[in-house]
């Protein structure tokens, strides 16, 4: 029976992946876009097309590392959209 009151050390950094998807509405780091292909990736980062959410401006490249803070809106899942393009 383990009475200690001492825990382990909780790693401090996140150790949940997300899955960034075609079609899904996301907030990066406060901006809300929808994210409309994936341009590059690498171990470290990923750079996807993406189209801001209501505001009026042209489509851009961003970058998204494993720090960032991303929350979704919306996700859509369909299987047919990897082959769109």
């Amino acid at each position: 029976m383990n009475t200690s009151i001492i825990r382990p050390m909780v790693p401090t950094e996140r150790t949940a992946s997300t899955r960034l998807e075609i079609g899904s509405q996301i907030f990066h780091n406060g901006s809300p876009v929808q994210l409309l292909y994936r341009v590059r990736h690498d171990r470290h980062q990923e750079t996807w097309r993406v189209r801001p959410l209501f505001v009026e401006a042209p489509d851009r490249n961003e970058q998204f590392r494993r720090s960032d803070l991303i929350s979704f809106l919306h996700t859509i899942r369909t299987p047919n959209w990897c082959c769109a393009a």
